[in-house]
C-alpha cells in the first residue's frame, strides 16, 4: 500500500498543478477581455500566446494525471491484505472523486480548445 500511497500523492500534486494552470489561463484570458486600448491590446497578443502554451501544458498534465490515477487504482486493487480493507476503500473513494474532477476538467479543456480555435 505504500507504493499506492506515493502514487496517490503524486496524482493529487499533478491535479493541484493542473488546476493552478487552468486558473492562470483563466486570468490571462480575463485580462485580455478587459483590455481595450490599442497599445495594451497589441501586448495582449503575447498573453494569448502564453495562454495557448499553458493550454498545451494543461493537456499534458491532464493526460498524465489520468494515466497516474489509473495506475494508482490498479495498485490499490492489487493489495488484497484484509488488514488494509478500510484504507483501500477510502483510497478508492478518493480515486473516484479525483476521476470526477478530471471529468470536469475535461469539459473546461474542451471549452478552452474551442476558444483557441476561433
Amino acid at each position: 500500500m505504500e507504493n499506492a500511497f506515493e502514487k496517490l500523492v503524486a496524482v493529487c500534486e499533478r491535479m493541484r498543478h493542473l488546476t493552478g494552470t487552468l486558473e492562470t489561463i483563466r486570468n490571462l484570458l480575463m485580462a485580455d477581455v478587459m483590455t481595450s486600448s490599442g497599445d495594451t491590446r497589441a501586448a495582449m497578443g503575447d498573453t494569448q500566446e502564453t495562454a495557448r502554451g499553458l493550454f498545451i501544458h494543461a493537456m499534458g498534465l491532464r493526460q498524465r494525471a489520468g494515466t497516474d490515477l489509473e495506475a494508482t487504482v490498479q495498485l490499490i486493487a492489487a493489495d488484497t491484505d484484509p488488514q488494509h480493507a478500510a484504507q483501500r476503500q477510502e483510497w478508492l473513494q478518493l480515486c473516484r472523486d479525483l476521476a470526477g474532477t478530471l471529468q470536469g476538467i475535461d469539459g473546461v479543456l474542451t471549452e478552452l480548445e474551442q476558444h483557441f480555435r476561433r
